[in-house]
């Protein structure tokens, strides 16, 4: 588990970034072949990975960042709560591109309303639970004092 927490810690932009490139891809796969095609789906696919994809990269760096700061301070360290706080945040961050993109050439404003509050609503949930548990074990496996 240390390997993998290092890991982690190493590769965080690279995850944060996959948190939300492959959520995306499924979801509009899902999309594809449930509803008839637009062109204007591809659009939304480029712009959800290609602007969605740095962003999230960045929030995960920075996530990390405030759990890593929290754990090696004197009110530290950081609780499976301070995971799923910041988790939460994350989630719902990583999917406002790809969520936003629904408003591009929709016809339906009500329906499109609908589908951006279930996404980051499931998003901050899945943020919360993923955050949750890589701080459950972040917290048995990071040294407070290698933090600092």
């Amino acid at each position: 588990m240390k390997k993998l927490c290092d890991l982690y810690v190493a590769k965080a932009a690279t995850l944060g970034a996959l948190f939300c490139i492959l959520p995306t891809l499924i979801g509009f796969a899902i999309a594809f072949c449930v509803v008839p095609f637009r062109e204007v789906y591809l659009y939304r696919l480029a712009i959800a990975i290609f602007l969605g994809g740095p962003v999230a990269a960045y929030l995960n760096r920075f996530g990390l960042s405030l759990w890593m700061c929290k754990h090696s301070s004197p009110k530290g360290p950081a609780t499976a709560w301070d995971g799923a706080l910041i988790g939460w945040f994350l989630g719902m961050g990583m999917a406002v591109i790809p969520a936003f993109t629904h408003f591009i050439a929709s016809s339906g404003m009500s329906e499109t309303k609908t589908i951006v509050i279930t996404i980051w609503f499931s998003a901050g949930i899945v943020g919360a639970i993923i955050g949750g548990t890589i701080g459950v074990i972040g917290a048995q496996h990071i040294n407070r004092q290698s933090v600092i």
